[in-house]
């Protein structure tokens, strides 16, 4: 009986690290922690942060620009001079001093943009909704990966259980039965290969599930984690046509989509406006002075001031060219939003249909393998003194492996169904 006391040790030693570190989660513990630590989700987040500061530039074009400059200046001229747009375009005089000081005050107020204003503020605020939206998408991407892989833990740890429970009772069976026919003992190690073969696949498959665990999680890699729940299937119990009313509703990618044709229109608009001539105006005070001393001196400094109305009339050979591009784009988004909407409606197709099939088929499996266990209950006598019988543990092992697997997709059907949905099911 070597093989079961070292199961019955692991199981024991399983037992105590789980008491002492292993942290085990639920699934929607899970889920938060998964949401709470993907940088993906963590990077949407800054681009709503980004949004929302567009947003508030995109008002400040509506008041007034205020700007306050101060130049000094040491000439020499022999003919008259301008100055650059950086140190204030002042025209400077042949006959000015070797120094000269100015200090300028300007205000500059848009009176007509020709709508640029409101737009700008308008694609700023869909740009932010759809940030919004945009990190819903990613959070829901997060929640499936994390559901997948906690399903996954919780069929891989029953799968192992399972193979585990199966190989102990092979193991007494063949301690039991007591052969000399060399035909049957041969068989007997075989069928025994196998059911050990089996349980080493199911311990590196929950090995492997726990590590995808940890990375749906964003942990370490010697995290200690398990996973808390039971694998059973969920019911859906909604329609279909239901589930296609609440993913043109809840679908994020879908909202993303139609601020994405909002945007288009503003652009459509922001096209158009270029034909629109524009209005500023603006106001200039300066003080000059040939010393620096005498900007404070009111008898002696040079005090000049300025209001301007100035109107703009775009004159650009791209214009139109311009709106039939955006129009072209605009266009292309219906066509893709049109594509979205078809393929969601596929996958909620999809998804339900395969998670009511796993369903029942679970159901059945589960019925079925509940009277074959009965059966064995009944004739384990006979079962541990004959070949057959061990060939029989090897069947219904199979069987329930079966049943979880059934279970398994009955479950990743219906996490398909909620992302396809873009909302949870009711349990």
């Amino acid at each position: 009986m070597p093989r079961l006391a070292a199961l019955f040790i692991l199981c024991l030693a399983g037992n105590v690290s789980a008491q002492r570190g292993i942290e085990a989660l639920t699934l929607e513990e899970s889920v938060t922690l998964a949401v709470k630590n993907s940088p993906a989700a963590l990077a949407a987040e800054q681009d709503i942060i980004i949004a929302r500061q567009r947003m508030s530039e995109a008002r400040f074009t509506y008041l007034p620009q205020f700007t306050l400059s101060g130049t000094a200046s040491r000439v020499n001229l022999a003919y008259p001079s301008v100055l650059g747009p950086e140190l204030g375009e002042r025209y400077l005089d042949p006959l000015i001093s070797r120094n000269f000081y100015t200090l300028r005050a300007n205000a500059l107020q848009p009176v007509y943009t020709g709508g640029k204003n409101a737009n700008t503020l308008k694609l700023a605020r869909t740009s932010h909704n759809q940030a919004r939206v945009n990190y819903e998408t990613v959070k829901a991407d997060v929640m499936l990966e994390a559901k997948r892989a906690f399903y996954t833990m919780l069929y891989r740890r029953r799968l192992a259980e399972a193979a585990g429970e199966w190989l102990a009772r092979a193991e007494a069976a063949v301690a039991l039965f007591k052969t000399q026919d060399p035909a049957e003992s041969l068989e007997n190690r075989v069928l025994l290969a196998g059911l050990e073969s089996r349980a080493r696949q199911a311990a590196s498959g929950l090995e492997t599930a726990t590590t995808g665990l940890l990375k749906a999680l964003n942990r370490e890699p010697g995290y200690q984690v398990a996973a808390d729940g039971v694998l059973e299937p969920l019911p859906v119990k909604d329609e279909v046509t239901r589930c296609l009313v609440t993913a043109m509703e809840s679908r994020s990618d879908l909202k993303s989509e139609l601020y994405r044709a909002q945007m288009d229109e503003i652009a459509v608009n922001m096209a158009m406006i270029r034909r629109s001539p524009t209005v500023y105006m603006g106001a200039s005070y300066d003080i000059s002075a040939y010393r620096f001393s005498e900007l404070n001196e009111s008898s002696v400094r040079s005090n000049n001031w300025l209001a301007s109305l100035a109107i703009h009339f775009p004159l650009s050979y791209d214009i139109w060219t311009q709106v039939r591009q955006r129009k072209a784009q605009q266009r292309q988004g219906e066509l893709k939003r049109v594509e979205l909407q078809d393929k969601i409606r596929f996958e909620i197709l999809v998804a339900h249909k395969e998670a009511l099939f796993w369903q029942r088929e679970a159901e059945q499996r589960k019925a079925e393998l509940e009277r074959i266990k009965a059966g064995y209950k009944a004739a384990a006598g006979a079962v541990g003194r004959s070949a057959a019988g061990l060939r029989a543990i090897g069947a219904i092992a199979e069987f329930e492996s079966g049943w979880l697997e059934a279970v398994y997709n009955q479950l990743m059907s219906r996490i398909r169904l909620e992302w396809a949905q873009g909302r949870d099911l009711p349990k």
